[in-house]
């Protein structure tokens, strides 16, 4: 089993490099709980319970905004967690197509690890 330094690092390269699918396909439990603020701006609710309802939410998030230029910054890792600063730039999609609005985005992700994946993420952004 990985080390949580090894999984952390691991889970960021997969990130900077435009993998954010496969990172959670790869890392998260079935049971994963993933968090993002209540006034986060999307349709979807704050809270999403089980790998099938989070990695629908993240699908449907790559679906509507194309990532560049991300930046990690991490991970830092303490206990059972590790914490990445995430800076990027965003390019919203409407149907696939982008709106023109290119915007940076900034956030910082906390992730708890339980026997070698990833049972809890929570993000924080203004």
């Amino acid at each position: 089993m990985q080390s949580l330094a090894e999984i952390a690092r691991d889970y960021a390269a997969l990130m900077a490099a435009g993998k954010t699918l496969t990172a959670a396909e790869r890392y998260w439990a079935s049971d994963i709980v993933a968090l993002e603020p209540a006034k986060s701006g999307s349709n979807d609710p704050a809270v999403a319970t089980g790998k099938p309802a989070a990695l629908a939410r993240l699908k449907r998030w790559l679906d509507d905004n194309a990532m560049s230029e991300v930046l990690i910054d991490g991970p830092f890792i303490t206990g059972d967690q590790f914490a990445l600063f995430i800076d990027m730039e965003i390019t919203r999609l409407t149907n696939g197509r982008a709106t023109g609005k290119r915007e940076p985005f900034s956030e910082i992700a906390t992730y708890t690890v339980r026997d070698g994946q990833i049972v809890e993420e929570r993000f924080f952004y203004g």
